[in-house]
């Protein structure tokens, strides 16, 4: 019967210390839930109208780490066909990067809008403050010139999620800019042969999104 007793205390005090957490969990949820999303949404909204008086600095990948190896593996290389295989992957680097570079150059200056728009390369993140930045007509831009306005960064990058190669905008301090502010635009959802029949290229396309999208964000948030 002690046995028994002993069993149905426990149980009791089970049943009553998981009631206790779900209670204690509701209540943190309902305290705390609001006010972290309105935080939240506030950042986000603070964002987008310094982003629109702003500059949105896209850091260019340049890939300059595997050139520098390839370029390397040419030079000692001593067998001819092994030699010929580095510099033709090498040359298909090399028009990889200065292909993204260009389409993504043009679509910045003819199809974005939403706020001044400037660019650097990756090689030179280390420091953001003695970074090197160029307009996108290719003419150096001196730090100080955009400086006295809020910056935000566009890095190609991936999502957090689930790893999608993603365009993702961060924050002065390089912190990425929260929901609901628009983000992770990656090429999910669009059609290749839609852009052909369009007439467009994927870094067009991408570049249209954001700018549409920051635009639809900052009428329905905008402070000025």
């Amino acid at each position: 019967m002690m046995d028994f007793n002993c069993g149905i205390s426990f149980l009791i005090t089970r049943v009553i210390s998981r009631g206790l957490w779900a209670l204690a969990f509701w209540v943190g949820l309902t305290c705390f839930g609001p006010n972290a999303v309105m935080a939240q949404d506030t950042e986000a909204i603070r964002s987008i109208n310094e982003l629109r008086q702003g500059t949105l600095i896209v850091r260019f990948p340049t890939q300059k780490a595997k050139i520098d190896t390839l370029t390397a593996l040419v030079a000692r290389s001593s067998d001819p066909r092994q030699k010929q295989a580095f510099e033709k992957e090498l040359q298909e680097t090399l028009a990889e990067r200065d292909s993204l570079i260009a389409e993504y150059t043009w679509a910045f200056k003819n199809k974005y809008q939403f706020s001044k728009a400037a660019y650097f390369f990756d090689y030179d993140a280390h420091d953001l403050n003695t970074a090197r930045y160029y307009n996108f007509d290719g003419e150096r831009i001196a730090v100080g010139d955009i400086s006295e306005k809020p910056l935000y960064y566009l890095y190609f990058d991936r999502t957090e999620e689930n790893k999608m190669d993603a365009l993702i905008i961060y924050n002065r301090f390089l912190k990425k800019v929260p929901r609901p502010f628009p983000n992770d635009f990656t090429t999910g959802g669009i059609n290749v042969l839609f852009l052909k029949l369009a007439g467009k290229k994927m870094p067009t396309w991408r570049v249209e999104k954001i700018n549409k999208r920051l635009f639809a964000f900052w009428d329905t948030y905008k402070t000025e």
